[in-house]
């Protein structure tokens, strides 16, 4: 172990030797770290453009528009837009010519490939947040001047707008007003380059990703209007109030004029759950003359009921959706007109639907055989109504009652005429900083999925608050039980709303807790904010408390306590109950809340907190160590792991050096050319690449000093999403394919999404070697990985006091060179990555660790 060597920087100042001389952060083997660009966010509506607009629907760029508009002289015509990354916003149109009114169809999608395919590349009908459900939209042109397009599209690089009626309509201009930060890169606190651009551009996918999926207060808009009228609803995924729960044998009634196409509800689905049995009802108008010229009439007929089951009445890769039966109304259904729909259920599977007093439509749901409920997806158990059209619908709804059939008993009533209207039913404007899994899909706030994209967002933006303000969202919802939703929507919710939704999901994601409290321990190691640990602290107890009487089981010390259905123990996001890697989250969190314990002067807390993660932590080493195979096994009698299990036993430090090379060793039957297969488990089952455990097993590698596996993961996993083709999109996938072609769940892949942004953090952390030590980074250090191949790197990491400026590379003499700036205050440990004796800013030769203070540039050369 090389001795540790007490060095003041201020004192360095002996002669500087031949191969170091003139060395600072604008000299030597590296280029110079730019400053940071002045920037100031705009006080109106930001409009962004595309890149590259052409006719027809093709990704062959080479012949641009230009400047010259978009001329739809006939049905059909189509121009693609290329916004060469992912963008997000509201569509607008500003319409120069036009004959009479006009209709587009307007596609959005991430991949190119998705404007070849009806639905673009959605539906979305996973949750209600403040954006659009569907990714293809028709809008009628009725003048000129700028046209404005309702939704939030929340991510998408590609557009593509076909004239479907008229003629005669120029567009001059086309784009987005943006509902993200569109800060440019040169401007936010982290930086980070190296000489070999692949790197430079890998680490850029982390802080726009994080543009894309955090949203400050008031820029994710509400989806619904209230008017004297009532509820002016667009087409989108059924909202759910949670004002009326698990009601059986019971009448829901409202009134509704269609304002065009139709008008949409489900009774009996759950609430942000993880599926949705309920029935879907579409009811269509008789479409009068003008209505939208793309109506699918095969999938919604004029004058029918569609009756429908899963997420929508289509299918979206692991959202289902199926039209059970289409129910035709003998008599018009009037648009411009009040109606009254009446739909009982009867507790029994049984419904019947009455429209203006007539039954339209009588039947058992269970007897299509479809979508029933899974009885081993925990959660969901809160069931309700929901209200919303479908896809390029718009309905009022006002006066909903709900009356008990037994004995016509009011159990709920609402004109939906006032504003508390939008909490309700959970469609409101973000009054918090906010943060989602991704742009376009899985729009909730999933705090546990943070725990790689909170670090991202840190370790570049530096925007304290895209931490802070989503913690302190997820801590408003926490229950007297001390739960934390494991999900939650963007809108503001009331009291009852807060209470259902947080119970909803949290069965099947207990984990999420123990990850809650990395992230915040995170946070708190990064900014410094003491005083959110201080606020919250109390909050965090109750949280841990309960989770571990949740997860806890006793017998085993193991994470998965027998709460899940017919008494089965519970996993979580990562994978199997009782073993390795949902263990390791709930010992991570409780040693994390041991330090934060510790802060507060809580020292009975922190004992009791680090007694049971050593508990744990030697429940795995002698429960599920398999000397044989040289693995922990993925859960009590298995043979075999999952990759997280691996992963989670590196970050943690389980077992010893020598067992934790040996399940490092058996990883290699699970390579593939874009990363690591799931586990052993999956073997039969087709491969994709997952970049969110993909993380966790990079930093595993750079924790174990494996600098040569982690820099080839970092290649064949974010290599792929920096290539420059027709699939890129300038942030961070969710999945890949096991080829690295394409992104892994093809159109239903998120390409925004932030759990797959841990590459941005390894380059900061690892390969610049900068990491805070104690909270505030008041203590950190600058430890590059050693072996890392790039002739140079430098990079900024932001601070509460400031930047850290650092930089490493290669001599022409293939000595390596570091030097390091940090704010007065802070103090850093230098960790050389090479082997014998160096020198401090010419001095003479020395070895071990360097301790330096802040305020001043600091040299290293290797000798």
């Amino acid at each position: 172990m090389p001795r540790k060597t007490s060095f003041l920087a201020g004192l360095c100042l002996a002669t500087a030797l031949p191969a170091c001389t003139g060395f600072s952060l604008s000299t030597g083997p590296w280029p110079s770290i730019p400053p940071r660009a002045s920037y100031t966010e705009p006080d109106g509506d930001e409009h962004v453009g595309p890149a590259v607009i052409v006719e027809g629907l093709t990704s062959d760029l080479a012949n641009p528009l230009g400047s010259s508009p978009m001329v739809f002289d006939r049905v059909n015509k189509t121009y693609t837009l290329d916004y060469g990354r992912n963008v997000a916003g509201k569509p607008f149109f500003q319409i120069e010519t036009l004959d009479d009114f006009a209709q587009i169809e307007v596609k959005y999608t991430e991949s190119y490939i998705g404007l070849e395919h009806a639905q673009a590349d959605g539906p979305y009908a996973f949750s209600n947040a403040l954006g659009a459900t569907f990714r293809v939209e028709t809008f009628n042109i009725t003048k000129t001047g700028e046209f404005r397009g309702y939704f939030i599209q929340g991510a998408q690089r590609w557009q593509s707008i076909k004239l479907v009626h008229g003629s005669g309509l120029t567009i001059s201009k086309a784009g987005f007003v943006s509902s993200i930060s569109m800060q440019p890169l040169d401007s936010i606190k982290g930086y980070f380059a190296a000489s070999n651009s692949s790197y430079t551009d890998m680490w850029a996918l982390g802080p726009r990703t994080e543009q894309l999926d955090c949203f400050p207060p008031g820029t994710q808009t509400a989806t619904w209007d209230i008017t004297p009228q009532g509820a002016y609803i667009r087409g989108q995924k059924p909202a759910s109030t949670t004002h009326m729960t698990n009601v059986n044998n019971y009448t829901l009634t409202f009134e509704t004029m269609i304002d065009y196409g139709g008008v949409g509800w489900r009774v009996d689905t759950e609430i942000d759950a993880i599926q949705a049995t309920g029935p879907i009802f579409v009811l269509t108008s008789e479409y009068p003359e003008g209505t939208f010229a793309n109506t699918d009439r095969s999938l919604v007929p004029p004058n029918t009921l569609v009756l429908g089951r899963g997420w929508s009445l289509q299918n979206q890769t692991s959202l289902p959706g199926f039209v059970l039966d289409k129910f035709p109304v003998d008599f018009a259904v009037m648009e411009k007109e009040w109606h009254t729909i009446s739909t009982v259920s009867l507790g029994d599977s049984t419904y019947k639907v009455y429209l203006d007093g007539r039954e339209i439509a009588a039947f058992n749901i269970s007897s299509y055989g479809l979508a029933d409920p899974n009885p081993f997806i925990p959660g969901g158990d809160n069931k309700g109504f929901a209200l919303g059209p479908w896809q390029d619908q718009a309905a009022y709804y006002r006066n909903v009652i709900l009356t008990s059939n037994n004995g016509n008993q009011i159990l709920y009533s609402n004109n939906l005429t006032s504003m508390d209207v939008l909490p309700e039913f959970g469609v409101a404007t973000n009054t918090d900083y906010i943060c989602s899994d991704g742009g376009k899909r899985d729009r909730y706030a999933w705090l546990g999925d943070r725990l790689i994209s909170a670090k991202t967002g840190l370790a570049s933006t530096g925007d304290w608050k895209s931490v802070s303000g989503s913690a302190a969202q997820f801590f408003s919802r926490q229950t007297t039980a001390g739960q934390l939703p494991a999900n939650t929507l963007f809108s503001p919710l009331d009291t009852r709303g807060v209470l259902i939704r947080t119970e909803n999901v949290d069965p099947l994601l207990v984990d999420y807790d123990f990850d809650t409290v990395q992230v915040v321990h995170d946070y708190w190691m990064r900014s410094g904010d003491s005083a959110f640990i201080e606020k919250y602290y109390n909050q965090l107890v109750a949280m841990v408390s309960y989770s571990v009487s949740r997860a806890l089981d006793l017998p085993t010390q193991l994470y998965g306590a027998p709460t899940g259905p017919k008494g089965i123990p519970l996993g979580g996001q990562k994978a199997q109950a009782l073993g390795p890697a949902e263990t390791i989250s709930m010992i991570l969190g409780l040693e994390r809340m041991a330090d934060m314990s510790e802060f507060v002067n809580n020292t009975r807390s922190a004992l009791f907190y680090r007694a049971q993660a050593n508990l744990s932590r030697d429940a795995i080493d002698t429960r599920l160590w398999n000397e044989t195979g040289g693995y922990y096994a993925g859960t009590l009698g298995f043979a075999g792991f999952d990759l997280m299990d691996a992963a989670q036993v590196l970050l943690a430090r389980v077992g010893t050096p020598e067992r934790r090379a040996k399940v490092i060793d058996n990883l290699a039957p699970l390579r593939l050319p874009a990363g690591y297969s799931n586990g052993t488990r999956y073997v039969n089952t087709p491969a994709v690449v997952n970049p969110f455990n993909m993380g966790f097993l990079l930093q595993g590698f750079a924790m174990e000093q494996r600098t040569a596996l982690a820099q080839e993961l970092l290649d064949i996993t974010w290599g792929p999403m920096i290539r420059q083709d027709r699939n890129y999109t300038g942030t961070t996938w969710e999945y890949l394919s096991a080829d690295g072609v394409y992104p892994g769940l093809d159109l239903f892949t998120s390409c925004s999404h932030g759990w797959g942004s841990y590459a941005t953090v390894f380059l900061t952390d690892y390969v610049l070697g900068v990491r805070a030590t104690a909270p505030g980074f008041a203590t950190y250090t600058f430890a590059p990985l050693p072996g890392f191949k790039s002739e140079w790197v430098h990079g900024r990491v932001p601070t509460p006091a400031g930047e850290i400026l650092a930089a490493w590379g290669y001599e022409p003499s293939g000595k390596l060179a570091m030097e390091i700036t940090a704010p007065a205050g802070l103090k850093g440990t230098v960790v050389v990555p090479f082997s014998g004796q160096y020198s401090v800013d010419g001095g003479q030769g020395q070895e071990g660790e360097l301790e330096v203070e802040g305020g001043k540039t600091v040299t290293i050369c290797q000798l």
